[in-house]
């Protein structure tokens, strides 16, 4: 009998994640009404038409309502070492939740119905949740030294995110986590902007870093009084290339974790 790999604790935190209900915004509903043929999209999912999808069509449909937050990868973090789980576990985990035959609750308006899973979907969102990614011991150590236990699983979550994983960047992060350990400074809050910040800037050294953020905070100065001509834009752009048509509000939070980071160094 083949020795099961996967952690039950994990399984159940995974499984739990995908057959959470879901909720169709109107882009999606309308998408899946065209794409099934059909005048109520809650009976299109519902109905024999999902199974008879080819992949990419039911990946193309569905993946808006399975890709993982942060919040759910960090639920993940429960069940993982910092080495995280290797290929062939991940590929076990997929078998098991695909034997279980998930199906989830999806509510559109009203109007609500039952999904039927399609196995690309769970392929894809297992993967996407980061679980075979390995924390470095460096940047364990310093975590450890660093974090305060209710934000334990956000960093460690953070540290596995796909911007970190070359060893320029796992440096970098290293270099700003060593500076607050100095500092007694460290923040899970403040370490997710970075991560953010370095995805979209992508600073190879600290130097460069902190002439990003240098750049940033005096770019927002500059132009306090810039209007947001429209507010849906200005909501959709507050977690996107750090623009300089977003609210008051997310500008001042930058700007106090940007001069956090640089404070650090100081």
């Amino acid at each position: 009998m083949k020795k099961l790999k996967v952690d039950p604790e994990l399984f159940e935190i995974v499984r739990g994640l995908l057959v959470a209900p879901r909720t169709l915004t109107a882009k999606t509903a309308t998408a899946i009404a065209i794409n099934l043929d059909v005048d109520d999209p809650i009976n299109g999912i519902g109905s024999d038409k999902v199974a008879a999808l080819e992949e990419y069509e039911a990946e193309l449909l569905f993946s808006p309502l399975f890709t993982p937050t942060d919040k759910e990868r960090r639920l993940c973090e429960q069940a993982l070492s910092p080495d995280g789980i290797n290929s062939d576990t991940l590929d076990e985990l997929y078998e098991q939740l695909l034997q279980a035959e998930l199906s989830c609750p999806v509510v559109y308006g009203l109007a609500s119905g039952s999904l039927k899973i399609p196995a690309i979907i769970i392929d894809r969102y297992v993967r996407l949740l980061g679980l075979t990614s390995k924390v470095s011991e460096r940047i364990v150590s310093l975590l450890e030294s660093a974090v305060e236990q209710e934000n334990r699983h956000w960093a460690f979550s953070l540290a596995r995110r796909p911007v970190w994983r070359s060893s320029s960047s796992c440096e970098l992060l290293a270099i700003c986590l060593e500076k607050m350990v100095e500092k007694s400074s460290f923040s899970a809050e403040k370490m997710d902007f970075l991560t953010g910040f370095v995805r979209t800037y992508r600073p190879p050294a600290a130097n460069l870093l902190l002439t990003s953020l240098k750049n940033m905070v005096d770019s927002y100065h500059k132009d306090q009084d810039h209007p947001v001509y429209n507010r849906n834009l200005a909501k959709k752009q507050e977690n996107s290339l750090m623009p300089l048509s977003c609210s008051k509000e997310v500008r001042a939070k930058r700007v106090a974790m940007a001069d956090s980071l640089l404070a650090d160094f100081s």
